[in-house]
């Protein structure tokens, strides 16, 4: 999560938002009255309707936004309201979102000394109950040398995340964080060592995180780069998509997909 400045000159975003606050009010200079607020994450995605707002642990987590004072210091246990823009859920004095009988999205932002951050968004959406896969989970890249990004990339692995609850007659569930894990004979890659392969996202990304869509679905591509792999000797990748609700791993996951590669 980005952090707002330590000291120094205020950076430009710091002058803008204490302006707000009127352009006839001098800027305080207390060091803990605020005059920037950062709302820059969300704990979570996504709450389910009737439940908390929880963490990728699922742990209830609240809402955390951060004020700095005219000095550019970050201001210790601020006084922060967080505001609900849209109906759909509550927030308590310390943060913790509740979502009600709604599905749909709903924009919060964090207010302090007259100031109001720039909006969040949080999707209330239904209880995940299963994960499936959007395309055959077994298929064979056939790539080639030297290696050209532009062809050892898989198609989309794509997962959907769907609900048993179908009142009202909604069956999305948008906003559930997929992680995706890729192993090469058995051992898992780490992220950030690209030399084998990686996960793309939107064009050339490379990340293993997606969020559902609004019909629950989310995707990643695996890219191979072939002059690591030995032409003579078949390799077969590995990729695992995992969604997770209240920390325990949702019914279908890890929904594993099997690469076996090739050369053209």
């Amino acid at each position: 999560m980005k952090r707002g400045p330590r000291g120094g000159a205020l950076p430009l975003f710091v002058l803008i938002l204490a302006g707000t606050a009127g352009s006839c009010t001098d800027v305080s200079t207390s060091p803990t009255k605020a005059v920037a607020i950062e709302f820059g994450s969300l704990p979570y995605p996504s709450v389910v309707t009737g439940d908390t707002l929880r963490d990728s642990l699922g742990r209830v987590a609240p809402l955390h936004a951060l004020a700095f004072n005219s000095a550019g210091a970050l201001i210790v246990n601020p006084a922060i309201t967080y505001i609900a823009l849209d109906t759909g859920l509550t927030i308590d004095p310390t943060g913790i979102v509740t979502a009600q009988i709604r599905n749909g999205l709903v924009r919060v932002v964090a207010s302090a000394n007259g100031l109001q951050s720039v909006s969040n968004t949080i999707a209330v959406s239904r209880r995940p109950d299963n994960v499936i896969a959007t395309r055959v989970t077994d298929t064979t890249l056939a790539y080639t040398i030297p290696d050209s990004a532009a062809t050892n990339v898989t198609a989309l692995l794509g997962v959907r995340v769907v609900t048993n609850d179908t009142s009202g007659g909604i069956t999305g569930t948008q906003g559930w964080l997929v992680s995706y894990q890729v192993l090469l004979h058995g051992q898992p890659l780490s992220p950030s060592d690209t030399t084998l392969a990686s996960l793309w996202g939107e064009g050339t990304t490379i990340t293993a995180v997606d969020t559902t869509a609004a019909d629950g679905t989310a995707g990643r591509r695996l890219r191979v780069r072939s002059l690591l792999l030995v032409p003579t000797k078949p390799d077969t990748f590995i990729v695992k998509a995992t969604v997770r609700y209240r920390g325990a791993a949702v019914p279908g996951s890890p929904v594993v997909f099997v690469i076996s590669t090739r050369p053209k």
